[in-house]
C-alpha cells in the first residue's frame, strides 16, 4: 500500500450473584470448535507483529482464593506477556504496529497520562518495529527547579519511553481528556513536516488491536478445557480502562459461543459510558474477523471500580493487592488490577485476568514513605 502523507487514524457493584443475563444456550463442542478455528483464519489474515510471549499462564491461587471467599480462582496472567513490561498492552500493540507498517506509517503516535503503561509499550514496540515514536502527554513537563509543574521525576513508564527514544508533547492540563483533542493536531503537524503518522487512540482501544484479545479468548477456552472446567462455569474479570481488552475478549467470548459469564470492573470511566465504547470496539473487532455477530448489551456486565477516582487507590484495593502477594506472590498495582480484585465474586468460580500494571506498582512504591 502507498504511504499516505496524512495520519491514518483507527475507528476507534457488586459481581457477587451475577450471571449470564440473557445468554445463548451452549453451543456444541463441535460448532465451537469450528467457529474457533474460523476466528483464527480470519485472524491470521490480518497483519500480526509478534511482540509477546503466548500463551501465557493459567494458574490456581487457592490461597487467595480462600482469603477473598471465592469458590475457585484461576489467574490468567498476562502481566507475563514478556514485552517491556506491557502487560496486556503486548497483545493489542501486535495488530497496531503491524498496521502502521501495512499503511507505510515510520511514526506511532499515542498519548495518555504521564503514568501510562500503554504510551511505555507503544515506545518500546516503536523501536522493536524500527519506527519513530510521539506521545502527547497530559499536564505540563515536571520543572520542579521553577517551581512549575509536578515534583519530583516523572515516573518509570515516561522515563522508559523516554529511554527507547519516544519524542514527548505536553497538552498543558492534566486533564487526560485533553489527550484525545491534541492527537489529532500531533498528527497534523506530523505530516506537515513531511512523517507519516499513525495514530492510536489512548490505551490502545481500536476494534483491530482488540483482536489480540479475540484471540487471547480462544487461549483462555483451551486452557479452561485443560483444567477440567466446563462452559457456563466460570466468570471472567477483567480490570478495564479504555475498553479493547474487554471488546477483545467480548468478541472472542461471542465466537465461542457465548462460554463464561464475562465482567468488567470499570476503573477509568463510569460504566454506563464505557459500556456503548465496548460493545462498538467488539463490533468492529468482529467485522475485521468476518462475521456478522453483534454484541449485545447482556453479553457483558460492567461494574463500577474507580473507588476514589482514577489512578487513586482504594483501601479496599490495597488489602486486595496485599492478600495477593502474601497468598500469591502476585503483584497488583493500585490504579486497575488491585481495585478489580477487590470486585472478585464470592464463592464462584472465577478466572481472574491480571493486567500487569507492574510499572504502576513500581511508582506506587517509590512514593511510600
Amino acid at each position: 500500500m502507498a504511504p499516505s502523507p496524512a495520519a491514518r487514524i483507527p475507528a476507534s457493584a457488586d459481581l457477587a450473584g451475577l450471571a449470564a443475563p440473557g445468554a445463548a444456550p451452549p453451543e456444541s463442542a463441535a460448532a465451537v470448535s469450528a467457529t474457533a478455528g474460523s476466528l483464527l483464519a480470519a485472524a491470521a489474515a490480518l497483519p500480526r507483529t509478534r511482540l509477546a510471549v503466548l500463551p501465557t499462564p493459567l494458574v490456581p491461587a487457592p490461597g487467595l482464593a480462600e482469603a477473598l471467599g471465592a469458590g475457585s480462582l484461576l489467574v490468567k496472567r498476562d502481566d507475563l506477556t514478556g514485552f517491556a513490561f506491557g502487560g496486556n498492552k503486548a497483545r493489542l500493540l501486535e495488530f497496531l504496529v503491524a498496521g502502521a507498517l501495512a499503511d507505510g506509517a515510520d511514526t506511532l503516535l499515542t498519548g495518555g497520562a504521564a503514568t501510562s503503561n500503554f504510551c511505555a509499550a507503544t515506545a518500546a514496540a516503536a523501536r522493536r518495529a524500527g519506527l519513530r515514536c510521539e506521545l502527547v502527554i497530559a499536564g505540563h513537563p515536571r520543572r520542579p527547579e521553577a517551581g512549575e509543574g509536578l515534583p519530583g521525576p516523572a515516573g518509570p513508564a515516561l522515563a522508559l519511553a523516554r529511554s527507547w527514544g519516544a519524542s514527548v508533547r505536553w497538552t498543558g492540563t492534566p486533564d487526560r481528556d485533553s489527550v484525545d483533542a491534541h492527537l489529532p493536531v500531533a498528527a497534523a503537524d506530523l505530516a506537515a513536516r513531511g512523517r507519516r503518522p499513525y495514530l492510536i487512540p489512548r490505551g490502545g482501544a481500536t476494534g483491530l488491536g482488540a483482536v489480540g484479545y479475540a484471540l487471547a479468548a480462544t487461549e483462555l477456552q483451551e486452557q479452561l478445557a485443560g483444567h477440567g472446567t466446563g462452559r457456563g462455569d466460570v466468570t471472567v474479570v477483567v480490570p478495564t480502562g479504555s475498553g479493547g481488552t474487554l471488546a477483545g475478549l467480548l468478541a472472542g467470548h461471542l465466537l465461542l459461543g457465548r462460554p463464561w459469564t464475562l465482567t468488567g470492573c470499570s476503573a477509568s470511566r463510569p460504566p454506563q459510558a464505557i459500556v456503548p465504547r465496548v460493545l462498538s470496539l467488539a463490533g468492529e473487532c468482529l467485522r475485521l474477523l468476518k462475521t456478522d455477530q453483534e454484541p449485545r448489551p447482556d453479553d457483558v456486565t460492567v461494574v463500577d471500580a474507580r473507588g476514589p477516582g482514577h489512578g487513586l487507590p482504594s483501601p479496599d484495593g490495597l488489602a486486595a493487592a496485599e492478600q495477593a502477594m502474601r497468598t500469591a506472590g502476585l503483584m497488583l498495582d493500585p490504579v486497575y488490577t488491585a481495585k478489580a480484585l477487590a470486585l472478585l465474586p464470592r464463592g464462584r468460580d472465577v478466572v481472574f485476568w491480571h493486567t500487569g500494571g507492574v510499572l504502576d506498582t513500581v511508582a506506587a512504591a517509590e512514593e511510600q514513605p
